[in-house]
């Protein structure tokens, strides 16, 4: 990956008004100018961002989550792999321990961070980026200095995390905001999840205030999605080839899989299970053999090549279950049609 962003941040309160924001490229990174209002006050954030880590998100996007409605079913939206994306860690939590520092309440720090991303500018994917559809990823949202509902979201669910402040996400069928638990909110409104309050945050507009709804989502159909840091780890590709064996000799199976992993965060203890089965009653177990995969971080892309030896009997299947503990990985199953040559 790229080196690590060097960060500078300065907050102060002045007694400017409106807003602005400014990013210049200068000697590898963008610095970024921001001034926004905040409970009568004026509010000024001044950080340098790494170039290498804004064209990471920018141009790697066929290696990271860049997923937001299902994609026929076929791989289900990974929302926390883009807000809560491993390499930004560094700008995101020196951002959001400002944010801490100068205010004294959870409440305050909802607000101070609510505010700032209310206050970038609200902007159409296709009038900013030329496609219907762009997920920025924090880093892009900071320095781009604008953003639709799903960008402003990711960035302020990115400030929550890092402050330790609970918060869960709010899907509606063309909108996305966020619910957050904070004490001192005083609103009738809220959701109940799981036994616990949240209040809806929306980020779109400057003046929307912690707890208030927008009339159009009163009643709309809500997918509520909790916070969740655990890897997403797909398995694509898979190819099998065997020659046929002997009453008394095994062959010499090759496997080869190709594993994404969409994110947050590393793959470590990771392992492949791999199981040959002829199909029968009941079934048999032909072979069964589990492999050590090396770690595989957030974004990394990878083909893996095993081998085994098994008897190859007609109608055989092949199971390959990835195994983490701290990865949410998907299992395959390949029917095996017998042949001189297997080929998958």
């Amino acid at each position: 990956m790229h080196a690590r962003p060097y960060l500078i941040l300065i907050m102060s309160f002045v007694s400017l008004f409106g807003h602005a924001h400014t990013a210049n490229e200068n000697d590898g990174y963008y610095k970024v100018e921001h001034t926004w209002k905040c409970d009568g006050k004026q509010c000024s954030i001044a950080l340098n961002v790494s170039t290498a880590l804004y064209d990471y998100y920018r141009e790697g996007r066929e290696h990271l989550a860049y997923r937001y409605k299902f994609n026929g079913g076929e791989i289900p939206p990974n929302y926390y792999g883009f807000m809560l994306s491993d390499h930004d860690r560094p700008v995101i939590r020196a951002l959001a321990d400002e944010f801490r520092c100068y205010v004294a309440t959870e409440k305050q720090r909802v607000q101070l961070a609510l505010t700032f991303v209310q206050s970038l500018p609200y902007a159409y994917d296709s009038d900013t980026k030329g496609v219907d559809e762009y997920l920025r990823y924090p880093i892009e949202t900071l320095v781009d200095g604008c953003g639709d509902c799903e960008d402003k979201v990711a960035l302020l669910a990115a400030l929550l995390y890092e402050m330790n402040i609970d918060f869960v996400l709010l899907v509606f069928p063309e909108h996305l905001a966020l619910g957050v638990r904070c004490d001192g909110v005083e609103t009738s409104r809220y959701l109940l999840f799981r036994d616990k309050k949240y209040y809806f945050l929306e980020t779109t507009m400057e003046g929307w205030q912690i707890g208030q709804i927008p009339e159009t989502y009163y009643d709309a159909e809500l997918e509520v999605v909790p916070i969740d840091t655990t890897p997403n780890l797909l398995i694509r590709g898979v190819w099998f080839e065997s020659q046929p064996s002997f009453a008394f000799e095994k062959a010499v199976c090759n496997l080869e899989f190709d594993l994404h992993n969409q994110g947050p965060g590393k793959v470590t203890e990771l392992w492949a299970h791999v199981r040959l089965i002829m199909k029968g009653s009941p079934n048999r177990v032909l072979a069964e053999q589990r492999y050590s995969l090396n770690d595989l971080a957030e974004g990394e892309a990878r083909t893996e090549k095993l081998s085994l030896k098994s008897h190859i009997k007609e109608n055989s299947v092949l199971e390959v279950e990835l195994i983490s503990a701290e990865a949410s990985a998907e299992s395959y199953s390949l029917e095996l049609n017998y042949s001189k040559t297997i080929r998958y």
